[in-house]
């Protein structure tokens, strides 16, 4: 039995029951973050155009669109409502890049179209989580292929939105072995892209990809067998040859769970890259009582690995947030970021250009820490005009919202709350809220998005 075989057959005979209870409470926050933002995505030009995309393609009306509630395909919804969850790039992280908005907009679609319950959908997220979070941890792809510009939310997403779509579908697990097939074919996206509409896409395209793939399974499409093991396949192609032992990776899938250790809620709508240096700053800003008035300068530091930090001096909404140089600016202004930070107006904004021209990116030597190590913080430094000079550093792991440091579901709800407000009426929120809060609650995945996320 080879590696994809044993990862299709761990697919099938997992369980809710034998999901962890940590698991589900962390997976079920980051999905009910996922929801806000997605409509809160809607309000965003990206929803536009790939709303109207839609409308055009026709066919079936099978799933919802979020926030407007249009009605279209299983496929469409799954793209659009995918694009839409990553418009802002407010939806959470961690392992491979983002796995919530690479599943989730896929099984609400799917879902949705074959009367599932929320607790469907919880155990198919969970087991498709898991498949891309091992097959990330086997292949040390951080330290591969991403560093080379592939975006792993797209790339390992695929392979998790296509096993989660195959949990919920209930297939078989030579139908499992033929999605995973086809998802190592769709795999694509690239870094250049970040900054620009097409980011979000990819995000829609890896649950389009995911729902096809398990669709075309049902119905009896091939696909290679072997996947994730054979010297063309997938990881060899993809990743690289210098992986572990892929069998034995498979063999570990679930012992123990993952996912109650990588997933990250954001605080901020920028990438995560920035929110190490955020907190820190706005911790900074507190404890010493100075606004941007007070500021001399400032120095961040930046690992010399780092692939998303595109822009040093953006010039449009998405730009920035890619720019360590505007998030620091913008929140030193501001002592906030929110999703007004990320606007063509707040870029050019006179106090915030006036602060970059203070702000220095400093990249760490490859070498500074011995042996090619990477930062595991964002150092900074404020020198205030008084002469005071003020660093700190937040270790990556440590984030707000991270599990080392967790937001708290009231935290949570409070985003969904404002995020939701941006579409529902006022009337509506709580209700949005009262259903979502625990999506394992949730009888009928269509009635309650029908009830509850549309205007």
């Amino acid at each position: 039995m080879g590696a994809t075989e044993k990862v299709a057959r761990w697919i099938v005979d997992t369980t809710y029951e034998d999901i962890p209870p940590d698991a589900i409470r962390v997976a079920n926050e980051s999905c009910f973050d996922l929801v806000g933002v997605i409509l809160a995505g809607s309000t965003q030009k990206v929803g536009d155009i790939i709303r109207s995309y839609a409308g055009d393609l026709g066919g079936s009306e099978d799933a919802t669109i979020l926030a407007t509630g249009e009605r279209t395909s299983v496929l469409n919804a799954a793209l659009v409502n995918g694009t839409m969850g990553h418009a802002l790039d407010y939806d959470d992280f961690g392992g491979f890049g983002h796995p919530t908005v690479a599943i989730f907009p896929a099984l609400l679609a799917l879902g949705e179209s074959i009367g599932a319950t929320g607790r469907d959908l919880m155990e198919a997220y969970v087991v498709g989580c898991e498949v891309g979070l091992a097959v990330d941890y086997a292949t040390h792809y951080h330290t591969q292929q991403m560093h080379r510009g592939f975006h792993s939310t797209s790339i390992l997403g695929r392979l998790a939105a296509a096993a989660a779509c195959a949990k919920l579908l209930k297939l078989n697990e030579e139908q499992t072995t033929m999605a995973l097939g086809m998802a190592g074919s769709m795999a694509g996206g690239v870094i250049h892209n970040f900054g620009t509409m097409t980011k979000p896409l990819h995000a829609g395209m890896t649950c389009r990809d995911g729902v096809m793939a398990a669709q075309l399974a049902q119905r009896g499409f091939t696909a290679g067998d072997q996947i994730l093991e054979h010297p063309v396949g997938f990881t060899a192609t993809v990743i690289g040859d210098e992986h572990t032992d892929l069998d034995a990776a498979a063999e570990q899938l679930g012992k123990p769970f993952r996912v109650q250790d990588a997933l990250m809620i954001k605080k901020y709508p920028s990438c995560g890259g920035n929110h190490a240096m955020l907190d820190s700053v706005f911790g900074m800003m507190r404890e010493h009582g100075f606004s941007h008035e007070d500021v001399a300068n400032a120095e961040v530091v930046q690992s010399y690995a780092s692939t998303v930090m595109l822009y040093e001096e953006p010039e449009s909404d998405l730009k920035g947030k890619f720019s360590a140089k505007y998030n620091m600016a913008a929140a030193l202004v501001d002592g906030e970021i929110g999703i007004d930070s990320f606007t063509d107006e707040k870029i050019v904004d006179a106090d915030v250009q006036d602060m970059m021209e203070r702000v220095r990116i400093r990249v760490q030597s490859k070498f500074e820490l011995g042996g090619g190590t990477v930062s595991k913080g964002v150092p900074i430094r404020v020198t205030l005009k008084d002469g005071r000079v003020i660093e700190h550093e937040t270790p990556r792991g440590q984030i707000l919202g991270s599990q080392a440091n967790p937001w708290g579901m009231d935290n949570i709800a409070g985003k969904f709350r404002e995020n939701v407000a941006l579409v529902l009426p006022e009337d509506r929120v709580d209700a949005a809220v009262n259903q979502w809060h625990d999506v394992t609650q949730v009888d009928n995945v269509g009635a309650a998005i029908r009830d509850t996320l549309v205007r």
